[in-house]
């Protein structure tokens, strides 16, 4: 019994550092902007349920894909980064997701796998930006989410049923939320 405090303090300060060691200690940075420039995306589109292995399995594609170009040195694999849309956000479960799961791309050259086909973020949208650098990407959409909402609500602005998340290696976490 006398060892018990000791091991589970010692069990928390690794607990602890594990999170800071995945960024879990960051904040994210938040501002109003209007994009300039839009954003490609190559990937798959997806309707159902958030819970859905297919959901799952469009993420992992596109992570394959993203390993796949980073490792043969492929052109425009410095630019990309996992990427993906979300035309309406459930908010129960049995709401059905619409989404766009794959990468960002420079243009639309490349031979895309079957199934996958482009889409574009446009540009000129008043949009809340959540950014977060050096955060794992299991840990930044809540991160992200949780501070694009907090903002929006504290200037008292409307989201409209538009996120736009970007987890890239190097490039750091994004959130955008298209707001009125």
């Amino acid at each position: 019994m006398r060892y018990f405090f000791p091991i589970v303090l010692l069990l928390t300060a690794l607990a602890v550092g594990f999170y800071a060691y995945l960024g879990g200690l960051r904040s994210p940075t938040v501002a109003l902007e209007t994009p300039a420039a839009p954003v490609l995306l190559a990937g798959q589109p997806y309707v159902g349920g958030a819970r859905e292995a297919r959901f799952g399995e469009l993420f992992r594609a596109a992570k394959q894909r993203l390993d796949a170009s980073t490792s043969t040195g492929a052109a425009n694999s410095s630019s990309s980064a996992l990427a993906n849309i979300y035309y309406s956000y459930p908010t129960g479960p049995q709401d059905t997701l619409r989404a766009f799961v794959g990468l960002t791309v420079a243009d639309t050259t490349a031979q895309l796998p079957a199934g996958w086909r482009y889409r574009a973020v446009p540009a000129g949208r008043r949009v809340v930006v959540a950014r977060l650098a050096d955060v794992s990407f299991q840990l930044a959409p809540a991160k992200l989410e949780t501070a694009a909402l907090d903002f929006i609500n504290k200037e008292k602005l409307r989201s409209q049923p538009f996120y736009y998340e970007q987890f890239g290696p190097g490039a750091g976490s994004e959130l955008r939320v298209g707001v009125k």
